[in-house]
């Protein structure tokens, strides 16, 4: 029988790896040098869910699935993908605000450069209405952009509508 397994986890790299060696699970711990239980625990992530450390996967152990994984003409390396995915999804919520204050630099940066452009062109000889209410706009774009950048630093950056 098929379990369903979360697409971004250590269960799913482990199941894609039982599914590219022969022998699967049993090949897996005998490359581990693990019980067969122990490994099909690894990969088993709503079983003993009151005995998480139970179902850790050791880095060494890990690094040899990954490779017999290869060895066995795979492509990649499950694990270390699946671990490296884990990583950017628990920064990106860790950082989460430190992020969206980097985009909103980010836009501040672009407003301001093109509000500086706008202001050169405002004040050369020929300029009209048209250059000055675009100078006009960019700098109140910049402006938002500020208050934006304010509340990110004090924490209170909202999101975009």
């Amino acid at each position: 029988m098929t379990k369903l397994r979360p697409p971004i986890s250590i269960d799913a790299a482990l199941a894609r790896i039982a599914g590219q060696l022969p022998g699967s699970w049993a090949e897996m711990a005998s490359v581990t040098g693990y019980a067969d239980r122990t490994v099909r625990r690894w990969g088993d992530f709503d079983a003993a869910v009151d005995d998480i450390e139970a179902r850790d996967i050791p880095m060494r152990a890990a690094c040899k699935l990954d490779i017999a994984y290869q060895a066995a003409g795979g492509i990649g390396a499950p694990i270390l993908e699946a671990y490296a995915d884990l990583v950017k999804v628990a920064a990106s919520e860790a950082f989460a605000c430190k992020q969206q204050l980097l985009v909103a630099t980010m836009d501040f940066m672009t407003e301001n450069h093109e509000a500086e452009q706008a202001l050169l062109e405002a004040t050369r000889p020929d300029a009209g209405p048209a250059e000055i209410a675009n100078a006009k706009k960019q700098l109140l774009d910049v402006r938002e952009d500020v208050d934006q950048l304010i509340a990110g630093l004090a924490g209170n950056q909202r999101a975009p509508p």
